[in-house]
């Protein structure tokens, strides 16, 4: 891309312009870091990845998961260096990219419908519809995914192969492995996501109720009153 820029632009120009896509890649990767960050810390809390009671922690100057921000940043990192390594490697992390959301778009949807569940529909349903479109979005996915697995030309090599199905079928190996250790499995204490909020039980505290309702109503009569006036 550089040199197609250098070549149509000029040197000044191109690198204005290549300063404005450094600029904007560098914004896509700290939100893609935010992001990640907070689902590992997510993960982590729910004892789902290894070495969680280290992951699993805030901050107490900058209130952060600075830990996860920074295992993601190494595990980055590392990930980026195999675009040294060859080509073929770092394309099939990119293209593990697609699959992968692929792969856990579908594992909820279908579950919804594949197994008795308690679901229980939000305000804004689709109803009747809800299967067929279900239907629809996970054949169009079993496709794409299909399609990324293919490699680029019908005559490859071992060097030109795309090797994403190796690094997503590693990905599920580790996982599957991983939740039935065993000695840590994740199979036998594993019960489900733990909630951060606590609900508030009312009619524990009815003094402090009556006075609240006390002041709300003591708000409206002088907001009344001022109307009134």
């Amino acid at each position: 891309m550089a040199q197609i820029l250098y070549n149509s632009l000029r040197q000044r120009k191109a690198l204005v312009l290549w300063c404005l896509i450094i600029l904007a890649e560098y914004m896509v990767a700290s939100n893609c870091l935010l992001v990640g960050s907070r689902q590992t810390f997510a993960f982590a809390r729910d004892g789902a990845l290894p070495f969680s009671r280290y992951l699993y922690r805030i901050n107490h100057y900058t209130k952060t998961p600075v830990n996860t921000v920074w295992f993601d940043t190494i595990c980055v990192l590392a990930i980026g260096l195999l675009s040294f390594v060859s080509t073929e490697a770092i394309d099939a992390v990119f293209t593990i990219a697609v699959t992968a959301s692929y792969v856990a778009y579908i594992t909820p949807i279908t579950t919804r419908f594949a197994f008795k569940n308690n679901f229980k529909p939000g305000p804004f349903h689709l109803g009747k519809l809800s299967f067929p479109v279900t239907a629809i979005a996970v054949v169009w996915m079993v496709f794409m995914i299909i399609v990324f697995f293919f490699p680029a030309s019908p005559q490859t090599t071992t060097q030109q192969m795309n090797y994403t199905v190796v690094v997503l079928g590693g990905v599920i190996f580790l996982s599957i492995s991983w939740y039935n250790c065993p000695v840590y499995r994740g199979v036998h204490w594993f019960t489900g996501l733990i909630s951060n909020f606590t609900p508030a039980i009312r009619g524990e505290n009815k003094d402090e109720d009556s006075m609240s309702e006390k002041k709300g109503q003591h708000n409206e009569d002088l907001f009344v009153s001022a109307v009134d006036v």
